[in-house]
């Protein structure tokens, strides 16, 4: 199978409990109906949504030797990812993350880095991937051997191979931000971020002037993820605001990475912005459904039928 984008960055095990609305009393036991694992992770997450969408997808990263390194690596290829350039770090364990949901689906995360936190410039070759249009990057902070000029160096190299270039963003615990992409927005094609991340990393405070912001640095087109509120995608001399769609919310684990896969997925296919700005709505819309963040798509006809409902869009 000819891998179309390559996603590289973070895969991690979710272990997801639900609802904790409060935290127990120290050192007591509380019962909850719902603990379960999920493939989790910017990168992995972009990487297995592109592949229900029906791409092909491939992922770069770094697990470790231990029993959710295994779990990453079996459910990636369980969902047809490429899986060939996951690297395996003998002795150390992998990225994972306790994920505690809310009752109306709002996360807390508690992240052990593990072996991503080692994954670097020469562990990404993505000459490994003749046939591929895009290489996407997920994300800043949780691949801290990436950011800065490494990942600038590979971004380069990718536009100078022809292909698209993408980032996604993530929170950043140590509050760097800005200093962790900012060699590689000169050679994105599209820089994509949640709002809340977004004002941090360009300190902006309006959807609007963080889209600017990011065009102004480099990237041809940024969108800017709303949560609630849907999505704002703009380009130079175009900008769409799509509202988010009415939905019954579970967990909100994942969406906007699912999102990601939504928005290149159509983006690779040619369509205009608008359209594929409504694409990664409609798949961000359907992932809040159901646990986990790979889960919510099960083929593009689901994501396109949900993308024409206008009927079901918030006003």
């Amino acid at each position: 199978m000819s891998v179309e984008m390559v996603s590289l960055g973070l895969a991690c095990a979710d272990v997801m409990v639900r609802p904790v609305d409060e935290w127990p009393e120290r050192g007591k036991l509380t019962l909850v109906p719902d603990i379960e694992m999920h493939l989790g992770g910017l990168a992995s997450v972009t990487a297995a949504v592109y592949r229900r969408l029906g791409g092909a997808s491939a992922l770069i990263t770094k697990v470790g030797s231990d029993g959710f390194g295994r779990f990453i690596t079996r459910e990636l290829d369980r969902q047809g990812v490429d899986v060939s350039q996951v690297r395996v770090a003998e002795g150390e364990g992998s990225a994972s993350t306790a994920v505690l949901i809310d009752s109306q689906g709002e996360r807390t995360f508690l992240h052990n880095p593990g072996a991503s936190a080692s994954l670097c410039e020469d562990d990404v070759d993505v000459t490994a991937f003749s046939s591929a249009r895009a290489l996407h990057w997920g994300g800043p902070a949780v691949t801290p051997g990436l950011d800065g000029e490494p990942i600038g160096r590979i971004m380069e190299k990718a536009r100078g191979m022809g292909l698209i270039t993408s980032m996604d963003t993530c929170y950043d615990g140590a509050g760097k931000w800005y200093s962790r992409i900012e060699h590689a927005l000169p050679h994105l094609t599209i820089a994509m971020s949640s709002f809340e991340e977004a004002r941090m990393y360009m300190g902006k405070d309006t959807p609007e002037a963080i889209a600017d912001a990011l065009l102004a640095h480099g990237p041809e087109v940024a969108v800017v993820k709303l949560g609630p509120d849907g999505v704002l995608v703009k380009a130079a001399g175009e900008c769409h605001r799509i509202p988010s769609h009415r939905v019954d919310v579970m967990d909100t684990t994942g969406a906007g990475d699912a999102s990601c896969a939504g928005f290149l997925y159509a983006f690779l296919h040619g369509w205009g912005l608008e359209r594929c700005a409504r694409i990664a709505n409609a798949v961000g819309a359907l992932t809040v459904q159901v646990m986990g963040g790979s889960e919510g798509v099960t083929s593009f006809e689901q994501v396109e039928r949900l993308a024409d409902d206008t009927d079901s869009l918030r006003n």
